[in-house]
């Protein structure tokens, strides 16, 4: 019997995974054209300042939902001498607060907002036949995937949040801080998906299943795995583009060293901005974090730049 419930909700998670990426990858594809056409066209003007550069950062990730794939675009202009490695720098910063934007969405507590969402989305289908227009109806679609997918999850976790090998394991896990960073780091760089890790774990601290300090931690390893992504996108790029990639880890990773030091009270903060609310607790901790550290590291985005040319030559 408790192999059955392992088997189905396993197939559950697996499923609502699918249905969240789906949503994701719907959403990405009607943004990136339009995205990758803009930047093309309007690059030196709109790079021409750090909080300019942050700002393009942030809407490019929110519409595509991934940092990953605003960072890499990035680092393709950089490549393809489009764009500065200079100017491309604030940008990737930015990326990191776009990616907190889907995190944010999902802590709304709205019932059967998927199913609305795919009404709306399959009238518009049928309504606006112009090509120019199915974005609208592509985007809400894919909100209706998105969250579609987050309520197959939370249903399939509920199942096994009370199964002695569940508890097990997440007690091993919040041992120690060390080791919430290393599962954070590994779940991300699995998946790869930072916005993916982030949702089950605002659905698991949801269902009570893992404290918000060792969420919150997790979350730091996150920020580090995201960048495996990059890396592995920047192979196939030149000396600069490898650059533009070591900028990222670099940024995560102060970011994860300057908050792991200070983790007791940005939990305790976090808790207090919202006691009640285990998912919106999730999605500030991302939020404020990528905020707080590109406010930290934008002014030394030279001395990241710096590092990082001394090290790839």
């Amino acid at each position: 019997m408790l192999q059955n419930i392992y088997f189905v909700s396993f197939l559950g998670i697996i499923s609502g995974l699918t249905l969240f990426l789906s949503g994701i990858r719907q959403m990405s594809k009607s943004f990136e054209g339009i995205i990758s056409h803009k930047i093309r066209h309007k690059i030196d003007k709109l790079t021409s300042n750090k909080l300019g550069g942050v700002f393009i950062g942030i809407i490019i990730t929110a519409l595509l939902h991934s940092s990953s794939a605003a960072t890499i675009i990035v680092i393709s202009l950089v490549h393809g001498n489009l764009l500065s490695i200079y100017n491309a720098v604030p940008i990737i910063m930015g990326a990191n607060i776009g990616t907190t934007f889907t995190a944010q969405l999902l802590a709304f507590e709205i019932k059967n907002l998927s199913i609305y969402l795919f009404i709306i989305g399959i009238f518009l289908m049928i309504v606006l036949r112009n090509k120019k227009h199915h974005i609208i109806w592509k985007t809400i679609l894919g909100l209706a995937l998105i969250f579609a997918g987050m309520d197959v999850i939370t249903y399939s976790i509920s199942r096994i949040k009370s199964t002695k090998f569940f508890f097990s394991l997440i007690k091993y896990l919040s041992k120690s801080k060390g080791m919430s960073v290393l599962a954070g780091f590994i779940l991300t760089a699995v998946i790869q998906s930072s916005t993916t890790g982030i949702t089950i774990l605002q659905v698991m601290t949801a269902s009570n299943i893992i404290g918000i300090n060792s969420a919150i931690l997790i979350i730091l390893g996150q920020n580090i795995g995201t960048c495996v992504d990059t890396v592995i996108g920047s192979l196939a790029t030149n000396k600069i583009g490898k650059q533009a990639a070591l900028v990222h880890i670099l940024f995560n990773l102060f970011g994860v060293i300057i908050f792991y030091f200070i983790i007791d009270y940005f939990c305790t903060f976090i808790v207090y901005l919202s006691p009640d609310n285990p998912a919106r607790q999730i999605a500030n901790a991302h939020t404020i974090f990528n905020v707080v550290t590109t406010i930290i590291l934008l002014p030394f985005s030279s001395v990241l730049l710096y590092v990082s040319q001394k090290i790839i030559k």
